[in-house]
């Protein structure tokens, strides 16, 4: 679909500051320091240069199947990014993280805003990857996609990144079409003790954070954080600023705890506030020359998650998650209040060669948008929505060396109706040491609430005899969900025991793709010649597309790993070939190549290099691009890490991502050195 922001990227007024939000923080901060008790903590559990190939093929994964699973019996295409991937890599937020992971598309648009998706179909508001911090869902329901602005959280806290290339709306719902990203936090037991970090880089970006965890009860325990972040405005190779700054703090909480009879409770919050820099071009229907304007897009929110899990035997586990999310945005032409209220039920049981999984959930969701200065207009939006749905999935052991999994996803809503989302999965142990898999699964992605109802001004173009003909952008209330129907196969392979080959191929027939058409022009109540731009999903394709990652670690301390990914998309609408064109938000690279290598000097230094090769971008004619990164970390005692990193250091200025929805936004990626230390006590 034509992306509905391209004409607001900017907002109408401040919120609220977020000073009052820092100095809450500070006063925590205050509080934690002088009630710390002060033991030592030791670098991350999951040093990669430790680890055998064999250890790093049998990390756990829970994303997949909703249970605990060796990442070599997972028949999906499922990278795992480690707490200690995250602090080798130098990244200072989550999506510089995903970077790491073969087959998935991460480009920055500018300082604050990023374009990540799976298999093709990259923009801003990449609509067909579903994101999910600790089980709740980012998704946003009035753009579909994600703010990326506004998913963050210390990096020392993530305990792994989950990432699923490929449906996964069979266990998680509508809108996993490409891809999952499950962004999961440690335990509380992990984060005890204080915490101090802070970073700076020459170009004047900087962040502070500061955690605290200690124990309540007889088996409780908990942390706390404050995290504040200044991005300002990037400089291009002209020499001026670009309208990319940004600001935000963040604080939260989580404890942890259990009874004697064996049940464990989760709660957690977190509260935010920020702002960021736009350009924002608006259309203005009595002038036709609209001018590009800087503003800022101001953000607040906060959710509550709690998490009841009770095993009835070894046999038999139950889980319980509610959580509470409400977050606010304003833009020039407008604003935006989402509240969610999500109750997820799921039993997982085994009954001889079953390994059986199902679950419930409703969620509720109340949304205000309005629009002051009239650009946007909402036919029959209702406040209030409603999704229900259920699954059941069941592993089925056929052999001791052959598994089928097979389930389905029932999921209603009003605006989309009855949906199903079946997958059959395969996996085949060969060998002890080869693994085959191949899977079929259909998955949806609903509407968004722009898609159904909007009214946009988009612009004003003369027509004939030089009467003005002013364009508008339609939403359609009867539009249908996407479906995608894909097909995989998958091999992980372990030659020798230093060396690991993880290779995916994969086929998706794409139905209902959301495009625009343009209808007949028509004559408004004053006489103003109206050029109709028309949401429809008539928009057919398929997609192919290969992923390989190749680990290598024969000398100790020392880590390589290669990663390439291919795809090719091709839509097709009514008439023929679209080359792309009608559906502009297939676009992202064909080819991508990283190389990582992880390595320890010695005892109390790392050294850490990622070279990255992206391809052109087609549609908005982005060159390729080399990108090198790299970071030196020395421990001069075991509570303190010192860290220098660079990024980009190949070339002073490249582009990532120019997206056509959002007119002189993007601004070049430009080299950037930066330090950091962590204190643990």
């Amino acid at each position: 679909m034509t992306n509905p922001t391209r004409f607001f990227e900017s907002p109408i007024g401040p919120i609220r500051s977020n000073r009052g939000l820092l100095h809450l923080a500070a006063g925590l901060a205050s509080a934690w320091l002088v009630l710390s008790g002060g033991a030592l903590q030791a670098q991350g559990k999951d040093d990669l240069t430790k680890l055998s190939v064999d250890d790093l093929m049998n990390v756990e994964v829970t994303s997949v199947a909703r249970k605990a699973q060796k990442l070599s019996d997972t028949p999906a295409a499922v990278f795992v990014i480690t707490q200690d991937d995250i602090r080798r890599s130098g990244a200072t937020t989550i999506p510089e993280v995903l970077r790491m992971v073969p087959g998935l598309e991460v480009a920055r648009i500018n300082g604050n805003i990023w374009a990540v998706s799976a298999r093709g179909f990259n923009n801003r508001f990449a609509n067909k990857m579903l994101v999910l911090m600790d089980g709740r869902s980012v998704y946003s329901t009035l753009f579909s996609g994600v703010f990326w602005d506004v998913q963050d959280t210390m990096l020392e806290d993530i305990d792994r990144i989950e990432v699923i290339r490929g449906p996964g709306g069979t266990l998680w719902g509508a809108n996993a079409v490409n891809g999952i990203i499950n962004i999961i936090t440690k335990h509380s037991i992990d984060t005890q003790g204080t915490l101090i970090s802070a970073e700076a880089g020459v170009q004047g970006r900087s962040s502070a954070a500061l955690r605290h965890g200690g124990s309540f009860a007889r088996n409780g325990t908990y942390r706390a954080y404050a995290k504040t972040f200044n991005g300002p405005a990037s400089i291009g190779e002209t020499g001026l600023r670009g309208a990319d700054g940004s600001n935000a703090g963040r604080a939260g909480f989580r404890a942890d705890w259990g009874t004697s009879k064996g049940d464990t409770f989760t709660a957690q919050g977190d509260i935010y506030r920020g702002s960021s820099a736009q350009m924002v071009t608006l259309a203005d229907l009595g002038n036709p020359f609209a001018a590009a304007r800087f503003d800022r897009d101001h953000f607040a929110g906060g959710n509550l998650l709690f998490r009841w899990s009770e095993s009835q035997s070894s046999r038999s586990d139950t889980t319980l998650q509610i959580y509470y999310d409400q977050a606010s945005r304003a833009f020039v032409p407008l604003r935006d209040m989402r509240r969610t209220l999500d109750f997820d039920f799921l039993h997982h049981m085994k009954l001889g060669k079953h390994d059986l999984v199902w679950g419930v959930e409703y969620r509720a969701l109340h949304g205000l948008t309005t629009s002051p200065s009239g650009v946007f207009r909402f036919d029959g939006v209702s406040a209030h929505d409603a999704m229900s749905s259920a699954f059941v999935q069941d592993e089925f052991r056929l052999t001791d060396r052959l598994h089928l999994t097979a389930g389905s996803k029932v999921l209603y809503n009003e605006a989309s109706g009855l949906q199903l989302q079946p997958t059959v999965r395969m996996v085949l142990k060969a060998t002890p040491r080869h693994t085959l898999w191949a899977a079929a699964t259909s998955a949806v992605r609903t509407p968004s609430i722009f898609e159904l109802n909007v009214r946009e001004d988009v612009g004003v173009f003369p027509g004939a005899g030089g009467k003005p003909v002013f364009v508008e952008i339609v939403g359609d209330p009867a539009l249908r969900p996407e479906r995608v129907n894909s097909y995989e196969a998958g091999s992980r392979w372990l030659p020798a025991p230093s060396l690991s080959v993880d290779a995916t191929a994969f086929h998706n027939d794409l139905k209902r793709l959301h495009g625009v058409s343009t209808a007949r022009p028509r004559v408004d109540s004053d006489g103003r010649t109206i050029l109709p731009i028309v949401q429809d999903d008539t928009v057919t394709g398929h997609e192919n597309g290969a992923e390989l990652l190749i680990t290598y670690a024969s000398v100790k301390d020392w880590n390589l790993a290669l990663g390439y990914s291919f795809v090719r998309v091709v839509a097709v609408d009514a008439t023929g070939p679209s080359s792309g064109l009608k559906v502009n938000d297939a676009q992202g690279p064909e080819h991508q190549l990283q190389f990582r290598s992880m390595m320890k000097l010695s005892s109390v230094v790392e050294l850490n290099t990622t070279v990255y090769y992206v391809d052109r971008l087609v549609v908005d004619r982005v060159p390729a691009y080399l990108r090198f990164d790299m970071r030196l970390a020395w421990r001069p005692v075991p509570a303190c890490e010192l860290s220098i990193a660079g990024q980009n250091l190949f070339h002073a200025f490249h582009t990532e991502f120019v997206e056509a929805s959002i007119p002189g936004a993007a601004t070049p990626v430009r080299r950037t050195v930066y330090g950091k230390v962590t204190w643990r006590f």
